[in-house]
């Protein structure tokens, strides 16, 4: 379990473009997205989340367990600015550990301990875990070859920034760090933080208080008493804000249940023949050629409906940011019989109804707008045997039919 952000947290913009670093005001460096976990817990707090009291002189165990192989850093920062490195150290300088491994430190039979000293206070145990070994030198140095423990005087805030300045060349899923909190000699005095604790639907956003970010969903983070202002962000999603207020020592829950973006694009419907009515789902949108239309992200039905001609159905996709065009042949409703005779003159009927006369010369008819279906056709001449035969007319199809007549 990471205790992610202890307090009210601060962007390094310099460090921004490699990787998203947060400070707490505790000065503890913090990874919102790491790629494994590590845990840090004190012998008087094996849950590693309250702050037990040491008195000046008391020996401290303190108790480290990553969550991957790696290597492994612990820092003691004092209230007075001193920081000791006190792992690895001269006696223990081997830091790969396994996975789920835990080490505690002194060891059994180290020859050394770990006994409190002043400054009375609030003091911090830092564990850093990386899948590259780590430069710490700007952390903590031996001052002398003497020394079985480097430190440095650099303080909370000379450690966040230097530590910041460390793991920025390193991929954001490489290291992760645990912080534990202890009291010397007096218990630690009433809270001076409350908690947001924050979470969206669906997880992983983007979340800024106060308009800093501060981590990703889901997470603890620590601010001032008081009001406070809290936006999520996540790609594909619309942010979403709002305001809330917490107190010394409490917890307010802040949940985001993020929509989706919706999308437009543009859709323009074009026939042949144009003049066709278009119906996109059931709604009518218009005559083609209808020109741009804006339509939301998704999947849709046209209906061209057009006087004449059947009905045509085509599906299509509109996407955001695109112009889209559909396109209809429309299908007439009727039919086109074409009547090539061999008498100039000769009438022609169709289901009893005169049509036409085939013309001198060409012996062509043609007769259009014959509705879809079985037909009789009879041609008569004076002086030739009458011509009757039936047709079938598929719409938007044209029928041939040859008529030979013959003198009496």
């Amino acid at each position: 379990m990471m205790k992610r952000l202890l307090g009210l947290a601060l962007l390094l913009l310099s460090l921004a473009s490699a990787q998203r670093i947060v400070v707490s005001p505790q000065a503890i460096v913090v990874n919102p997205r790491p790629g494994f976990d590590v845990q840090v817990w004190l012998d008087r707090d094996t849950s590693g989340n309250s702050t037990p009291v040491y008195d000046i002189g008391e020996e401290i165990r303190i108790s480290v367990r990553p969550a991957e192989t790696s290597y492994v850093y612990v820092f003691d920062v004092k209230p007075s600015g001193e920081v000791t490195q006190i792992f690895p150290n001269r006696f223990d300088s081997q830091n790969r550990v396994s996975a789920g491994q835990t080490i505690t430190l002194p060891p059994s039979g180290a020859r050394y301990v770990f006994n409190i000293a002043p400054p009375r206070g609030l003091s911090k145990v830092i564990a850093v875990a990386s899948r590259t070994q780590l430069d710490t030198s700007q952390l903590a140095s031996f001052r002398n070859e003497t020394d079985l423990f480097a430190m440095s005087n650099i303080g909370e805030q000379g450690f966040a920034q230097s530590f910041a300045i460390i793991v920025n060349p390193i991929p954001q899923e490489s290291w992760v760090t645990d912080t534990a909190l202890y009291s010397v000699g007096t218990q630690a005095a009433q809270p001076r933080w409350g908690t947001l604790a924050l979470q969206s639907n669906p997880s992983g956003a983007d979340v800024y208080v106060d308009g800093s970010f501060v981590g990703i969903t889901p997470l603890n983070f620590s601010v001032a008493p008081g009001r406070h202002d809290v936006r999520f962000e996540l790609a594909g999603y619309d942010s979403f804000s709002t305001s809330t207020s917490v107190g010394a020592g409490q917890s307010q829950n802040v949940s985001a249940n993020l929509q989706g973006q919706v999308r437009a694009g543009t859709v323009s419907f074009t026939s042949v023949p144009s003049g066709a009515d278009v119906y996109v789902d059931g709604r009518y949108v218009g005559t083609t050629p209808t020109g741009a239309i804006r339509f939301e992200e998704g999947s849709y039905t046209a209906r061209f409906e057009a006087a004449g001609y059947q009905s045509t159905s085509i599906n299509f996709r509109a996407v955001g940011g695109r112009d889209l065009t559909v396109d209809a042949a429309l299908v007439g409703n009727m039919a086109t019989a074409v009547v090539q005779a061999n008498v100039g003159g000769a009438l022609v009927f169709l289901d009893g109804r005169q049509v036409g006369a085939i013309p001198n010369g060409t012996g062509r008819l043609t007769v259009r707008d014959v509705p879809v279906g079985t037909h009789e056709l009879v041609v008569i001449a004076p002086g030739y045997s009458t011509y009757v035969t039936t047709f079938n007319a598929q719409a938007g199809r044209e029928v041939q039919l040859n008529v030979r007549q013959s003198r009496f």
